[in-house]
């Protein structure tokens, strides 16, 4: 017989599933409906399409986090270890993250050295917590700010470092950033979300047998790091 945890977990993951079938549906039927309106002179509406596309992708994102939150509680999420070359994976994802940057007006800056080890790691799930740094760095970051990533060898592993001249935060609300569904009050209301992305980062870096930290006071801006050994020691998959 199950727990009350399990079906909880179970009813969660069945949600997941259920809602993300007719959202893909919808995220493709308003690309096809974009294209066809890059030929109209209505910008009007090709503002309220890419609306509807910016929010089914960030709901989206929402209901894979919280998937990802309801298999690392449960033990099921794995890692699929495979060589990573750390250099091009932040350089990738700083590509991926520059329209955002445009947007806001924001300088973006790399450091990162040429002779990194190659990661035994899971690759995608990597970059899913790079994204999730740099999103948060872009987020809380004002217009025209400036970002910063570097990646270096660290004891025998790399250490990939984000960080920003935003709003800072407080040291006493350090740790609570890292656990599922915890937000700063001040942040609830002008940027909506689960508040699960820093503590799926967190599982995922772990299960890589590292760790990730912040080092922020109000004011000042904030660094998030992480640091990965070469070979994660448990919870993966070899490939």
């Amino acid at each position: 017989m199950e727990t009350k945890e399990e079906e909880w977990l179970r009813f969660i993951d069945t949600l997941s599933h259920e809602l993300k079938t007719p959202l893909t549906s919808i995220i493709a039927a308003a690309g096809l409906l974009e294209e066809e309106l890059q030929t109209t002179t209505d910008e009007s509406h090709r503002k309220l399409i890419q609306t509807i596309i910016r929010n089914s992708n960030s709901l989206e994102t929402r209901l894979a986090e919280l998937l990802d939150i309801v298999k690392t509680g449960s033990g099921e999420l794995q890692l699929q270890l495979e060589p990573v070359d750390i250099k091009s994976l932040v350089l990738g994802t700083c590509m991926q993250i520059s329209p955002l940057l445009h947007n806001k007006e924001q300088q973006l800056t790399t450091d990162v050295a040429d002779s990194l080890p190659i990661i035994r790691g899971d690759g995608p799930r990597l970059e899913q917590v790079l994204l999730n740094l740099m999103n948060n760095a872009v987020k809380f970051t004002p217009d025209g700010g400036k970002i910063a990533v570097r990646a270096r060898h660290h004891e025998d592993g790399v250490l990939v470092q984000v960080q920003d001249n935003g709003i800072g935060i407080a040291k006493d609300k350090h740790n609570m950033l890292f656990k599922p569904y915890s937000r700063l009050n001040s942040d609830r209301q002008r940027h909506p979300g689960l508040g699960l992305g820093l503590a799926l980062s967190k599982q995922v870096i772990e299960l890589h047998s590292g760790r990730i930290w912040v080092d922020s006071e109000p004011g000042t801006g904030s660094i998030f790091s992480f640091y990965l050994p070469r070979r994660p020691a448990t919870h993966a998959t070899p490939q």
